[in-house]
């Protein structure tokens, strides 16, 4: 298995085409081709199904492409890692957030490293929760700041909780429950959530509350469509109250319900992958951002935005 081979796969199973990646990679058609053959003749199983559709991959050929961009990935790290140790720091950090998770703290820690390392390119990617720890244990990204609780089989992954984020939940200012004073006035209401209910504070609320699951769920990883959905539908949404603040400065015309129970707040958590496999710059981050929310020592907001 050679890395050639490699970047083959993953090519042509990206782009669905033997043509677009030989075009991508700068290789011949016939030697990619051969490349896979042989592949496929090493491994002894198929890798690639053809069709007039296009090329995609066997069962076995998607457990191998998902090996085969961890394994890339670590050697452009590599190679980054060999060039920041020959001079400054200027290769690139990539970061996961979901909508939910970014504080101003947080903009502010990373307008405060950008100022530092002004040579690194930083990456934001916006994903939902689930595929942000996909994209940590594909290694298309180095730092995750996730709602998502820590679970047993947490892959070797390092978790830090930074912070709390208040929640509430909320209805469009002339909804029919907006006077509700309990979850028990909710029950068989349609529910607007963010992210899966097994994945959300709010089985969690339901639960501890003894109130029945909602069967009508709509689900809205988009933070703008989750507001226009939220102020225009008959949905009870759960938000984070800081992103519900920015949404009220925009459009105006949604209301906190003001139940007796406690709305679970959110529990946001930084997680990145084994500090030998990280590369400076994330790892320079990764100690800013634990910095800035752990230590009793670090600046407040005000001053990290005015630094």
């Amino acid at each position: 298995m050679k890395l050639h081979q490699l970047r083959a796969i993953v090519s042509i199973c990206e782009s669905g085409s033997i043509q677009e990646a030989s075009r991508l990679l700068h290789i011949s058609q016939p030697a990619l081709s051969k490349g896979i053959k042989d592949l496929e003749a090493e491994l002894g199983v198929p890798l690639l199904l053809r069709s007039n559709r296009g090329i995609t991959a066997t069962e076995y050929g998607d457990r191998l492409v998902k090996r085969a961009r961890l394994v890339l990935e670590e050697i452009r790290r590599a190679r980054e890692e060999i060039e920041t140790l020959k001079g400054l720091m200027d290769g690139k950090v990539a970061i996961g957030v979901s909508p939910v998770t970014p504080s101003q703290q947080f903009v502010a820690c990373l307008n405060r490293y950008r100022k530092r390392f002004p040579k690194v390119q930083v990456q934001i990617h916006e994903m939902r929760p689930s595929k942000l720890m996909e994209g940590l244990r594909e290694g298309q990204l180095d730092l995750v700041l996730t709602s998502m609780p820590q679970t047993q089989s947490s892959d070797g992954f390092h978790w830090t909780e930074l912070y709390e984020q208040a929640t509430a939940l909320a209805v469009r200012k002339d909804h029919p429950m907006r006077h509700a004073r309990s979850l028990s006035e909710l029950q068989g209401q349609e529910w607007l959530l963010q992210e899966s209910l097994e994945q959300s504070k709010v089985a969690q609320m339901l639960n501890e509350n003894g109130t029945a699951r909602p069967e009508n769920i709509v689900e809205c990883a988009s933070v703008v469509l989750y507001a226009e959905l939220a102020a225009s539908s008959d949905a009870i949404s759960y938000w984070s109250v800081r992103v519900l603040e920015l949404t009220q400065k925009l459009l105006n015309n949604l209301e906190i319900l003001q139940i007796h129970e406690p709305v679970p707040s959110m529990d946001i958590s930084l997680v990145c992958r084994d500090q030998e496999l990280m590369t400076r710059e994330a790892k320079a981050l990764a100690d800013e951002l634990i910095y800035a929310y752990t230590s009793p020592h670090a600046p407040k907001t005000s001053d990290l935005l005015n630094s």
